[in-house]
């Protein structure tokens, strides 16, 4: 348990904010002028991370005489959101059930490009000396979960799926790394896990899985998020961002090896766990089309019939177009 709790803290020991800088990224001097592209980063297997550490947007970018800013890493969605509605960021990446919930409110955020998820990266865990064996014996126990996050939102709704009132287990809100020591010391019974966290958990800390996301009916996805502004004085950026992300993708799949081999350096995990998410589908991301507003809107459904949202979230008003 030792092992988990170390490993998470490295993944994550670098969560604070560093300084976003106070001037907008699209404001030029002078048609023509130098445009800077800050990106909100998470510390995470995604092709944002991999278009990050080969460069290669940068490379792309250069052409329109536009340079990258990297700022991060954040430790979760959360507060990449509120860099981005304080003009700190100008695109990140998060959860959609997250994302969300930030759209619920006047945020001047649009997303601009969805990942399907193959719900085989996340789910819910126990310690393998558990009698915890199946969802419903989560009830009367103590679950973490990261609020109004991918944690909370797959504990519910895996509840949901095994007939058990959401009310009949208590949720411990941590984050990440907090959720790991309270899960390596026993003190909460189950862990409602993702990303590198759901591997690592499994591989470091003698965890089983109990339910993973694909067999309680996630609907959860990656998008990735624009500050709206930014979008609106540069719509061209967006679709060489967008098509980076989507080689990103593509390279991963084609290369899972060295895709481990960045992982191990990048995400300080152990070779098991690296091979284990290199080996996770890695969908490319798409424009927000029609087939991705209708999975969106259904989960804005879910998240207020679950009471997880206040409100429904005006999602269609918090699009941006980007060409296929």
């Amino acid at each position: 348990m030792t092992m988990l709790r170390s490993t998470l803290l490295r993944a994550a020991a670098a969560a604070l904010l560093v300084g976003f800088g106070a001037a907008s990224a699209a404001e030029a001097a002078s048609p023509g002028a130098p445009v800077t592209l800050r990106l909100g980063y998470l510390r995470g297997p995604e092709p944002l991370s991999i278009s990050r550490l080969r460069g290669t947007l940068e490379k792309r970018l250069a052409a329109r005489n536009v340079k990258v800013a990297w700022v991060g890493p954040f430790l979760a969605y959360a507060p990449a959101a509120e860099a981005l509605n304080a003009n700190a960021i100008d695109i990140t990446i998060g959860s959609s059930s997250a994302a969300i919930s930030s759209l619920v409110g006047t945020a001047p955020i649009s997303l601009f490009a969805y990942q399907w998820d193959a719900g085989d990266s996340s789910g819910i865990v126990v310690r393998n000396g558990s009698n915890i064996r199946t969802v419903a014996d989560l009830a009367g126990r103590t679950v973490a979960v990261n609020r109004g996050g991918t944690g909370d939102y797959q504990l519910t709704k895996a509840l949901e799926k095994a007939g058990v009132a959401s009310t009949a287990v208590k949720r411990a809100f941590l984050s990440p790394v907090d959720s790991a020591a309270a899960f390596a010391n026993g003190h909460v019974d189950a862990w409602s896990a993702w990303s590198i966290f759901f591997p690592t958990a499994l591989v470091d800390g003698d965890a089983r899985v109990i339910a993973q996301a694909s067999e309680f009916g996630s609907q959860n996805a990656v998008v990735y998020v624009v500050r709206t502004p930014f979008a609106a004085e540069n719509p061209e950026l967006l679709k060489d961002v967008l098509e980076d992300l989507r080689e990103s993708a593509r390279w991963a799949q084609q290369n899972r090896e060295e895709a481990a081999r960045l992982w191990v350096q990048e995400l300080k995990l152990s070779p098991v766990v690296a091979t284990r998410v290199s080996n996770y589908r890695n969908d490319e991301p798409v424009p927000v089309g029609e087939k991705e507003l209708v999975a969106l809107e259904s989960l804005n459904d879910w998240l207020v019939s679950s009471k997880l949202l206040p409100k429904p979230a005006p999602i269609r008003d918090h699009v941006i177009a980007v060409g296929r």
